[in-house]
C-alpha cells in the first residue's frame, strides 16, 4: 500500500504536466473542446479529476508516474518505457 506521503509526492509529477503533455498522455486524438474541459477539471481539482477517471486511464497515469519518479520516460503512443 502507498503511504499518503508517496501519493502526494506522485501528485507533484502530475502537476508538472502542461496541457500538451496532458492531452498526449490521456486524450491523444480527442477534440480540443473535450480536452479543454478535462484540463480545466484537472487544474481546478486534481484529486477530484482522478476520481472521475476510468481504470485504464488511472493505469496509464500510474505507469507514467512510476517512470517519471525513477527518471525514465513513457512512450505515450505505445504505453511502454522508452529505451
Amino acid at each position: 500500500m502507498t503511504t499518503l506521503r508517496e501519493f502526494t509526492d506522485a501528485l507533484k509529477y502530475l502537476g508538472r504536466l502542461n496541457k500538451s503533455g496532458f492531452k498526449m498522455l490521456l486524450y491523444f486524438g480527442a477534440h480540443d473542446d473535450f480536452v479543454d474541459k478535462q484540463w480545466k477539471h484537472f487544474q481546478d481539482s486534481p484529486l477530484y479529476f482522478l476520481w472521475t477517471l476510468s481504470s485504464d486511464k488511472l493505469n496509464t497515469i500510474s505507469i507514467w508516474l512510476n517512470l517519471e519518479a525513477s527518471g525514465r520516460q513513457l512512450n505515450i503512443f505505445t504505453q511502454e518505457e522508452e529505451q
